[in-house]
C-alpha cells in the first residue's frame, strides 16, 4: 500500500506544513542530519511562497498575475525542499518521532501519523440573534487567517447552558466538530435568557494507534442566549 504524500495538497495546509517544516530544521539542523546552511535554504524558499502566497489570497491584491506567482513560488519551494524531506525521511539516524514532527513519512508503507496540535483555537463571536450564536474560530498562532494549523481536521466545539457560566471544559458536552467557518449554533426556546460558555480545541485524523489526538483547550467564550 502506497503511503499518503506528506505534502499538502492544499495551498494553506501546504504553508502550514513548510512553516513548521523550516521552523523546527531552522531550531536544530543537525537533529535532522541536515547543517545550518540547509535551514537557511528552506527558510529562505518559505519567505519567498508565504509572501506569493498572501498576496495572492488577499483580495485587495490577489490577480490573475499574483496568483500565478503563487503557484511559481509552491512549484519552486515544493522542488527545493522535496530532497531535503526525502534525506530526513530516509535517514536511520533520525527518529520516527523527529521525522513525524517535521511532517515527512517514514521510510516504510505504515501511514505517518500526525502529531497533536499544539496551538489552542480561538472562538469569536460574530453575531447573536434570537436562539441563535454565529460563531467563527481561528487559530490562536495565526489570528489572522481562516486556515487550521497543521495536523488538525477539525474544531470540537464543545457547549454549556445554564444559568450560570462554566468554568471547565469538563462541565460541558461536545456540540458539534467544524470543519470550516463561520457556523450557527441553535438554541431551544427554553435556553433564551441562560449562559452558553463554549470552549474549543483541534483534533487530528489519527495518531499513534490510529486514535485522533485533541490538542489543547481554548479559553471560554460566553455569551447570553437572547
Amino acid at each position: 500500500m502506497n503511503q499518503a504524500p506528506y505534502i499538502p495538497a492544499k495551498d494553506a495546509d501546504f504553508d502550514n506544513w513548510l512553516q513548521n517544516f523550516s521552523t523546527l530544521l531552522t531550531a536544530e539542523p543537525t537533529d535532522y542530519g541536515l547543517v545550518s546552511g540547509d535551514a537557511v535554504i528552506v527558510a529562505a524558499q518559505y519567505s519567498a511562497w508565504h509572501a506569493a502566497y498572501l498576496l495572492a489570497t488577499n483580495p485587495a491584491t490577489r490577480t490573475s498575475a499574483t496568483v500565478a506567482a503563487k503557484d511559481g513560488a509552491r512549484v519552486t519551494a515544493t522542488s527545493t525542499v522535496r530532497p531535503y524531506a526525502t534525506q530526513i525521511s530516509r535517514n536511520m539516524g533520525v527518529s520516527d518521532e523527529l521525522k513525524i514532527g517535521i511532517g515527512v513519512n517514514l521510510p516504510n508503507n505504515v501511514p505517518v501519523p500526525i502529531p497533536p496540535v499544539t496551538s489552542a483555537p480561538s472562538l469569536i463571536l460574530v453575531s447573536a440573534t434570537p436562539q441563535a450564536h454565529n460563531l467563527q474560530y481561528r487559530d490562536s498562532l495565526t489570528p489572522t487567517a481562516k486556515a487550521k494549523p497543521f495536523g488538525a481536521v477539525a474544531l470540537e466545539l464543545w457547549r454549556s447552558v445554564g444559568v450560570s457560566a462554566a468554568t471547565d471544559p469538563s462541565q460541558c458536552s461536545l456540540y458539534a466538530q467544524w470543519t470550516k467557518t463561520p457556523n450557527i449554533v441553535s438554541f431551544d426556546v427554553g435556553d433564551v435568557g441562560k449562559k452558553a460558555t463554549y470552549f474549543s480545541r483541534w483534533t487530528t485524523r489519527s495518531g499513534p494507534g490510529g486514535t485522533a489526538q485533541p490538542g489543547p483547550w481554548s479559553a471560554p467564550l460566553v455569551v447570553t442566549v437572547i
